[in-house]
């Protein structure tokens, strides 16, 4: 991505918002993301183009920039994982997005990365002209994780990785699984958010 486009962007150099965001669920210990996403600019431009036009390599350039930031703080993560699609939206689009978020964030931090141990089982109607507690309810019980990971991730720090975050309800939702397997703390990062 040239530097003038990445200049237009507009950095979060806080992520106040985002930790109040998801300090309802209380299963997210920490979180980042990068840049504030609004409509009809060119992070929108960039995330669409990510998601539906097959650039995966915007995913890995945002994901070692998330990997950059998390290198900076002082916890030790043991797994980086994406927030899965359901398989239909998956056959659709070919790749699941963050999964190409994690190699970045992996790439830079060396941490590796478990791309299938969170299963998306119901598939959810598109949350864009949802409410929150609408997001919420649409979302509840949408996510498994593999019995074969339970063991692997217990008690293992983990940085759960989306495209976007918008009202955060299904990284909040995927963070809830995590814990109720056992896991540790919990890093939610995204390369946007909605404001």
């Amino acid at each position: 991505m040239c530097t003038e486009c990445s200049s237009k962007l507009h950095r979060i150099n806080d992520n106040e918002l985002l930790k109040q965001k998801l300090s309802d669920s209380g299963d997210i210990d920490y979180a980042v993301s990068l840049y504030e996403f609004m409509e009809d600019t060119d992070i929108q431009t960039i995330i669409h183009s990510f998601k539906y036009s097959h650039m995966k390599s915007i995913g890995k350039i945002f994901g070692r920039e998330l990997g950059a930031a998390i290198g900076k703080m002082k916890i030790k993560f043991d797994y980086v994982i994406p927030v899965p699609l359901h398989r239909a939206k998956r056959r659709e689009r070919t790749y699941n997005q963050s999964d190409y978020i994690c190699y970045g964030i992996s790439e830079v931090t060396g941490i590796p990365v478990i791309e299938n141990c969170l299963k998306r089982i119901r598939y959810t109607k598109s949350q864009t002209r949802l409410k929150f507690a609408e997001r919420q309810e649409n979302v509840r019980d949408a996510f498994r994780l593999y019995d074969t990971y339970s063991q692997r991730v217990k008690g293992e720090n983990i940085i759960l990785t989306d495209d976007l975050i918008t009202t955060g309800s299904t990284i909040m939702e995927c963070a809830r699984i995590l814990k109720t397997k056992g896991c540790g703390k919990i890093l939610a990062c995204s390369i946007a958010l909605a404001t």
